[in-house]
């Protein structure tokens, strides 16, 4: 496993709370599923920590949420 994952695992599950969506895992992973067309159980490994996107998918999040790329995945 990445060592980031689970860093950027929180500052995903944040810009998911910035946006109200639901507590639930299987809703967020549901929403990343379609919203960057992954499979939800790729959505569900990034959601728990246990995997780290591709350098493409983390621009897409980035993107998407509006958040600094660096931020989200732990660099200054």
């Amino acid at each position: 496993m990445h060592q980031g994952a689970k860093y950027f695992a929180g500052k995903l599950n944040q810009c998911l709370d910035e946006i109200d969506a639901p507590a639930s895992l299987r809703d967020r992973a549901a929403i990343l599923s379609s919203t960057f067309d992954i499979p939800k159980q790729q959505a569900w490994h990034l959601l728990e920590g246990q995997q780290f996107p591709s350098e493409d998918l983390l621009k897409a999040i980035a993107a998407e949420f509006e958040v600094d790329y660096n931020w989200l995945v732990g660099q200054k």
